[in-house]
Parts: C-alpha cells; sequence; structure tokens
C-alpha cells in the first residue's frame, strides 16, 4: 500500500523514510554518511508509530536540510512536528523532500560553512635556484572520520607565498607566482583554484576533489610565471591517499629559468638570488557544527597535519 491520503499509515512506510534519512545521517557507507548518533530509531511490526516519533524524524530532516541549504527547496521545513492527539495526515512530499536531501548529500553540499581552521605551514628559507619539496600529511583518527570530514562538506585548501624576500628580478617574479597561484581549493567532490590569477599556464589537472585521490601522487594543479625570461619556474601541487586515513599534498617549487651567471649568485649577481621565506599553507576547514556533531574528531580525536618533508635541492 501506498503512502498516501486516505490509506492506511504502515509501520513500514515510516521506517522507509527512517532508512533513507539514516543512510545519510548516520554512518551510512561511501559518499553518504555524517555519523551523526542521534539517528532515528524504526519500529517493530504490530507497534504503533507515534507522533513523537514522526517529530524526531522531520526534525532530523530540517536539521539535514538547513546544513545543506536546502530551506525553500524541500516542503518539510514548512510543517509543525506533530504532537500527540493532533489528527492523523499525511506528510506531503516526504519521500520526494528526501530524495532531494540524498542528492545534496551525496555531492557533500555544505551551506552552513566551517569551523576553525587546522593549519600547518611548510617554510623553506635561504637562496632558492632549484626545487622546493614541501609535504604535509593530514592524517584523521579512523576511515569513517576521514569520510565524514568530506561528506559533511569540509575543505582542505594550500597557498604559497614568499616573504621578506629582498630586490631582485627573478625574487619579484617568485613572489608575483606565488600570490598568483591563488588558493587550491579541495571538497570531497570538486576542486578548483579559488583567487590569484590567471597569467601565466594554469594547469587543473584533477577538479573531483579528493574523491580523485588515489594510492599514487597526481597532480593536481600547476601554475608557471608569465614573464620571460621565467617562464620555466613554476609551482606545482600533488596529492595521494597514502591510507584510508591519511590523505598527502606535496608543493613542488621548480626555479627552470636559466641563471644569468654560473658563479654564486649571492655574489655575482643579485638578480638571481631568491632568498626570504617560501611558504606553503596547509589548512583543514571542517564542517561547521551549527546543525552537526563533530563526527570528524574533536581535541586529540581531530584530523592533525605534519610536515614530513621540507626541503630545496
Amino acid at each position: 500500500m501506498a503512502y498516501a491520503s486516505e490509506d492506511s499509515i504502515e509501520a513500514a512506510h515510516y521506517n522507509a523514510f527512517v532508512t533513507s534519512l539514516n543512510a545519510v545521517w548516520g554512518s551510512g557507507t561511501g559518499v553518504r554518511g555524517l555519523g551523526q548518533s542521534d539517528v532515528v530509531a524504526a519500529v517493530s511490526a504490530g507497534d504503533s508509530v507515534t507522533a513523537a516519533g514522526w517529530a524526531t524524524l522531520l526534525t532530523r530532516l530540517k536539521s539535514l536540510s538547513d546544513h545543506q541549504g536546502n530551506d525553500g527547496n524541500i516542503t518539510i521545513d514548512s510543517v509543525t512536528n506533530p504532537s500527540a492527539g493532533d489528527s492523523i495526515a499525511i506528510i506531503a512530499n516526504i519521500a520526494t523532500d528526501i530524495g532531494t536531501l540524498d542528492t545534496s548529500a551525496a555531492a557533500g553540499t555544505n551551506a552552513a560553512g566551517f569551523s576553525t581552521a587546522i593549519t600547518d605551514t611548510a617554510v623553506v628559507t635561504g637562496s632558492f635556484d632549484g626545487v622546493i619539496t614541501q609535504t604535509d600529511t593530514l592524517t584523521f583518527a579512523s576511515a569513517n572520520q576521514n569520510r565524514y570530514f568530506w561528506n559533511g562538506g569540509g575543505k582542505v585548501t594550500v597557498s604559497w607565498a614568499i616573504g621578506s624576500a629582498t630586490t631582485g628580478t627573478k625574487a619579484t617574479q617568485w613572489t608575483a607566482l606565488a600570490t598568483e597561484c591563488g588558493t587550491w581549493t579541495i571538497f570531497g567532490r570538486t576542486s578548483s583554484k579559488v583567487g590569484g590569477s590567471a597569467t601565466g599556464t594554469v594547469t587543473q589537472a584533477v577538479t573531483n576533489g579528493f574523491d580523485g585521490f588515489t594510492g599514487s601522487a597526481a597532480r593536481q594543479f600547476k601554475q608557471t610565471q608569465d614573464t620571460s625570461p621565467y617562464t620555466a619556474n613554476n609551482i606545482e601541487l600533488f596529492a595521494s591517499n597514502t591510507s584510508t586515513t591519511v590523505i598527502t599534498l606535496t608543493s613542488v617549487w621548480t626555479d627552470g629559468a636559466a641563471d644569468t651567471t654560473g658563479f654564486d649568485k649571492n655574489i655575482y649577481n643579485t638578480q638571481d638570488a631568491v632568498n626570504g621565506s617560501k611558504t606553503t599553507t596547509f589548512s583543514a576547514f571542517p564542517p561547521a557544527t551549527t546543525y552537526i556533531s563533530a563526527s570528524w574528531g574533536t581535541g586529540g580525536d581531530a584530523p592533525a597535519w605534519a610536515t614530513t618533508v621540507n626541503t630545496e635541492t
């Protein structure tokens, strides 16, 4: 029997809605699951579906909708939670609304914003004329906590900067390139460059976010300098899933432009010197906890960065 006006409202109807919600709200699998502990209980055959049960179901659906920003897209946001003694009536469009929420969940939609960033920086100082490699790992306490972070709409960002570089043509161009790279932003299903500029050659190699990571390091992003004779200089970002609990990001600065002297540039040609601090900033932004709890971990259980490589060769 269908869940429809003038038909009997059966436990099977209610339980089907509960199952669909819990697949997104609870632990779920794959791209679905926020790891919330307050899942809705199903009812057993022969038991009554109470007003309190319906109210709990609607409350969870509304919290999910608010987190995703689906206000206005679903009708249950305007439905008043039932109370004992109310007349029995169907909740119009609830199945369609749950489908809408499920689609948003699979996309990792987050309209609630972000919690305080978890940030680490890798800094190389001294003169630079080769290759800088800066690798950071982000470790989660469990594979599920990793999944909940991305499913809830968390993001990871990487940005670049050079500070306190002395005046010199190459140093000036490198400083500009670091700024022009903007911020590489990684969500669960998408990734893209935010800010900066499109000068030089910009390659956005992988744009499907965390879902595009594999066990092998793959280039996500590359931007080259736009000013001759420094067009061989570039910044790249590589990413991989080291394991189900660890992601690895590697920032590579390559000074490929020929120097104008074969001698020590710090003595004979300061135009070739690139000193100052070459910094890659790695940040993880957990989803805001306005409507959901921090199932990805907090305190000593929270995601944590570690710099594993920070060298210039």
